[in-house]
């Protein structure tokens, strides 16, 4: 099979080549089969590719990938839109998937090992067979037993969301991870092989019911996933409205890549794509030239250096950090130091094109609210869903604001931006977040509509079954409302930035324990799904794809795989709190 059939080059020089089915932009042809394939490096996998193609280019890529050694994990240098910039993916998947259980049994301990000083590996050889033992195991399985019912029980105030990571391994085996989300901290829960349930959508709500069966119904309040398309995406649509009313809705990082993704098919982009990678690999190559580019950048308070869940935003960084130094650059250019050679005098040409920053700029104008709208929410005190209502709000009315609100330009984004959100984004529980988050509800620009009555009476019919509960609350809710007793501070204030809103809850609004309780759980949920965690995907694919193995080695590799997880958790928390 010709792999040029399946993909574009759109850019000759750099080797970047277009999927055919889904879009996505990958380096070279070899990449191009691995994302296809669902298969080998460190690509997204294409969820758009028919089953055929994908399993005649995983074939192709799994012969070539047996034909080479192995490669340890190591901190990569990789380009992103064309800016250096150096990044570790601990979360992506990894050579081999099927083993052996004391292979993969070694293996984990040794991935382990990165977090836990108490886990050493002993290897022994008796009848023939390799047999681990490791010293104080059981100890800190102990301990991390420990920290995980801790952080469980915190649930039954603050409640959870579950987040679900779903992949496909080098062998095309549909796999997934669960994790719990609450404010003491994330948790591992299970893995689950699901590539013979994957078109079964009973079986699927099955799977999940039983996972919120076993966390509790009453303290799971949302399922967070990490796609609209594929199985996840019909397991979604199936699980709304669900009997266990557990709202479900999609990370919004996910969501905000699917809004720029549909935004590019608005108009076309291919020729500013291209003469800016030609100025970023120049200044890339000129030292000079990439201290000025990235002096604008700081003097514009623009990061180029964003988490791995956000890659799909470097390309437009990247525009934005050229067009930020445009005038610098032209100013160097004009500079009768400057020698002009003949690639000078191409990228002076590119530089100085009037016509090329105008199309740059429109394209500006529609991505970067977008971007900095999220980058903003994902700082670590914002990612709650009191905050996304708000947030989404004064993104449109930036898009707006750059057009000069002329509807014409501006509603054919809106409409983008609200097909995602009302389609896979939002929830009841943002409508209610953003109801009972102080700092915007007592906030001049706050608006109740329909949309946020009916999220918030939708919110308290689901989480609070009691009726008396519910009547209490709503005449607690009157009293918020017009800012008496506890609340009046807070309404008086200009702003409450010093501690989240949950906190804020439990701290400061005890005369009223029923609304109390019920706005600390809404709160507490998250609006972010389970990629920011990193977590190293070849361990579940041990656990899940090992054969061979007795109950006893089962039971070992899952407890091997309990530890490792929750202890890279415990250490990203920890890290999170310095």
């Amino acid at each position: 099979m010709d792999i040029q059939e399946h993909g574009v080059c759109v850019d000759k020089k750099n080797k970047r080549v277009k999927c055919n089915y889904c879009g996505k932009e990958v380096q070279g042809y070899r990449r191009l089969k691995s994302h296809l394939g669902g298969a080998g490096g460190d690509v997204t996998y294409c969820d758009q590719v028919t089953s055929n193609v994908r399993e005649a280019f995983q074939s192709m890529v799994m012969k070539q990938m047996l034909s080479s050694s192995a490669k340890a994990k190591a901190k990569r240098v990789r380009k992103r839109g064309r800016i250096e910039i150096s990044s570790s993916k601990s979360g992506s998947p990894e050579e081999g998937t099927t083993t052996t259980s004391v292979e993969a049994k070694s293996s984990l301990v040794s991935n382990t090992v990165e977090y836990s000083t108490g886990f050493s590996e002993m290897m022994s050889v008796a009848g023939g067979e390799i047999w681990l033992n490791i010293p104080g195991s059981r100890e800190a399985l102990k301990e991390v037993e420990d920290h995980v019912k801790k952080v469980k029980d915190s649930w039954a105030i603050t409640g959870c969301s579950i987040l679900l990571d779903a992949w496909v391994d080098q062998k095309g085996h549909d796999l997934v991870t669960f994790l719990a989300d609450s404010p003491a901290g994330p948790v591992y829960l299970k893995s689950f092989d699901v590539s013979d349930i994957k078109s079964n959508v009973n079986a699927l709500i099955s799977l999940v019911d039983g996972l919120v069966d076993e966390v509790g119904v009453s303290k799971v309040v949302q399922i967070v996933a990490c796609s609209a398309s594929g199985w996840v995406g019909e397991l979604g649509e199936a699980y709304s409205g669900n009997e266990k009313g557990v709202f479900w809705s999609v990370s919004v990082s996910h969501c905000f890549e699917l809004m720029l993704l549909k935004i590019e098919e608005l108009g076309s982009y291919d020729h500013i794509v291209e003469a800016v990678n030609m100025i970023t690999d120049y200044a890339n190559n000129n030292p000079l030239v990439l201290k000025l580019v990235r002096d604008q950048d700081r003097s514009h308070g623009l990061d180029t250096d964003v988490s791995s869940e956000f890659e799909f935003f470097m390309p437009y960084l990247t525009v934005e950090s050229i067009f930020r130094a445009k005038d610098e650059l032209a100013a160097m250019f004009a500079s009768s130091d400057w020698n002009k050679e003949e690639e000078d005098i191409t990228i002076s040409n590119l530089v100085n094109d009037s016509s090329l920053w105008e199309a740059v700029e429109r394209v500006l104008k529609c991505s970067s609210p977008l971007i900095h709208g999220l980058l903003g929410f994902s700082a670590a005190s914002n990612q709650h869903v009191g905050n996304i209502y708000e947030t989404m709000d004064v993104i449109k009315e930036s898009i707006a604001r750059e057009f000069n609100n002329k509807e014409s330009c501006y509603l054919p984004l809106w409409d983008v931006i609200d097909e995602v959100w009302n389609k896979h984004l939002h929830s009841p529980l943002h409508a209610a977040g953003y109801y009972l988050n102080p700092a915007t509800f007592y906030s001049d620009d706050f608006h109740l509509d329909s949309e946020v009555a009916v999220g918030l009476i939708s919110s308290l019919v689901h989480i609070v079954k009691d009726r008396d509960i519910q009547v209490k609350i709503a005449t607690q809710l009157d009293i918020y409302r017009v800012g008496e007793d506890c609340f009046s501070e807070a309404s008086q204030a200009d702003q409450i930035t010093e501690i989240s809103p949950a906190e804020w809850w439990a701290k400061r609004s005890s005369q009223h324990p029923e609304l109390q309780s019920f706005a600390i759980k809404i709160l507490s949920q998250t609006c972010e799904g389970a990629s920011r965690y990193k977590l190293n995907r070849s361990v579940a694919e041990k656990l899940l794809l090992t054969r061979g193995m007795s109950h006893c080695e089962k039971q070992h590799l899952e407890e091997l795989a309990f530890v490792h997880y929750n202890l890279h958790l415990q250490k990203l928390q920890i890290n999170k709190l310095k």
